[in-house]
């Protein structure tokens, strides 16, 4: 009878069906990168989720942080087309492990990579991600942060999930339908003849030029006066001084140098005078140049040598079909006077354990919140109940 029984059990597993989507995990950056190569072709991602992008960071960032790169790639098993692909950290914080985009704060953006395997229905994309949870049994906590609302031109299906919180910066866009001088005239008289007055000043000194490095020898020097002007200041993409790293400096310059050959980087200097008043760089990717950091020398701040490299980088990419500019997260008057458009991002919190429950609302309310002391006991009394 015992036998019996069990052959009825075993159909009736059999009869169960299968789960539609198959999550495979690839840890290390060697077995990370060649996973996303095997899978290339019909792909969509932001600028700072593609393979070149994930080449330098893997290399270059993670080890020096003491983080392992994962790639989780869920896969339509009736297809065999890829659904969705995450590109990780893993972290642990204390005791608790953590999963990141791979980001470390010096890329713009995270978010998910999207397969050519229909996932807009939200039955699909709950069972996607619940394929992916249950491949990651090693993680605590999941931190999947500054997401924009479309990937391409798709709808990022992580918004969806519930953990969902606003990031507390956001996105700064414009787009050029027409021409630059159109565009400029559109920001109004005022702001128009400053322009005009800083361009007389430049064109008056000796050989002004504008121009991007086109060649590794180039990327570096212009890449090291970046890091000398940008030494005073902070980065556009953290509150922190990044340069200040060593570890980081390796990764902007190697991502000068190789991003550029692979169409992906780009850096510029304005000179004035035999001299780089300004340095510009930044990623081009799906028609939209996303700025990372831009120098400035104090020697030439008269003639207002940033905005005047920005308009350039304008002038340039325009030429060459690229009409969208994404000037970096948070808020800075010099974003202002081009009239960028906030956008919000969003930030994915979700705590695969009890212990981290506590992590998890605080990050969410810190979205939605200024920080404050009391805002800090609330999270310190959730942390104290949870992880007992």
């Amino acid at each position: 009878m015992a036998f019996v029984a069990a052959q009825r059990a075993d159909a009736r597993l059999s009869l169960w069906p299968a789960p539609r989507y198959i999550a495979e995990v690839f840890d290390g950056a060697d077995e990370a990168l060649a996973a996303l190569d095997a899978v290339q072709g019909g792909l969509v991602s932001t600028g700072f989720q593609t393979l070149d992008w994930l080449t330098v960071f893997y290399e270059e960032m993670a080890s020096s942080q003491r983080a392992m790169p994962r790639l989780v790639v869920v896969t339509d098993r009736r297809s065999g087309e890829v659904a969705l692909i995450l590109p990780l950290l893993i972290q642990k914080k204390r005791r608790q492990t953590v999963a990141r985009f791979a980001n470390l704060g010096v890329g713009g953006y995270g978010g998910p990579i999207l397969g050519p395997a229909h996932t807009e229905g939200r039955r699909s994309i709950r069972r996607v991600w619940r394929s992916a949870l249950r491949a990651m049994p090693d993680v605590d906590l999941i931190r999947l942060e500054r997401m924009p609302a479309e990937i391409g031109d798709r709808p990022n299906p992580l918004l969806t999930r519930w953990g969902i919180a606003n990031a507390r910066c956001s996105a700064s866009l414009l787009t050029i339908p027409e021409s630059v001088d159109a565009y400029l005239n559109g920001l109004g008289k005022k702001y128009r003849k400053e322009v005009e007055r800083c361009f007389r000043l430049w064109e008056k000194q000796g050989t002004p030029r504008f121009y991007r490095a086109e060649t590794p020898e180039a990327a570096a020097h212009i890449h090291a006066v970046l890091e000398e002007q940008l030494a005073p200041r902070h980065g556009t993409t953290g509150s922190k001084r990044t340069f200040d790293d060593a570890a980081y400096r390796a990764f902007s310059e190697r991502l000068a140098i190789d991003g550029s050959e692979a169409g992906l980087a780009s850096l510029f200097a304005l000179e004035a005078n035999g001299e780089i008043a300004a340095t510009l760089f930044g990623i081009v990717h799906e028609n939209t140049f996303t700025l990372l950091h831009l120098g400035t020398s104090e020697a030439w701040s008269h003639l207002s040598p940033g905005r005047l490299a920005m308009i350039e980088a304008m002038k340039y990419f325009f030429a060459r079909d690229v009409r969208r500019f994404d000037l970096g997260l948070g808020d800075h008057p010099f974003k202002h006077g081009f009239g960028v458009e906030p956008v919000p991002i969003y930030d994915l919190i979700v705590a695969c354990d009890l212990a981290s429950a506590p992590h998890a609302i605080y990050h969410r309310l810190k979205g939605r919140l200024p920080a404050s002391a009391r805002l800090k006991s609330v999270y310190r009394n959730l942390r104290s109940r949870f992880s007992r």
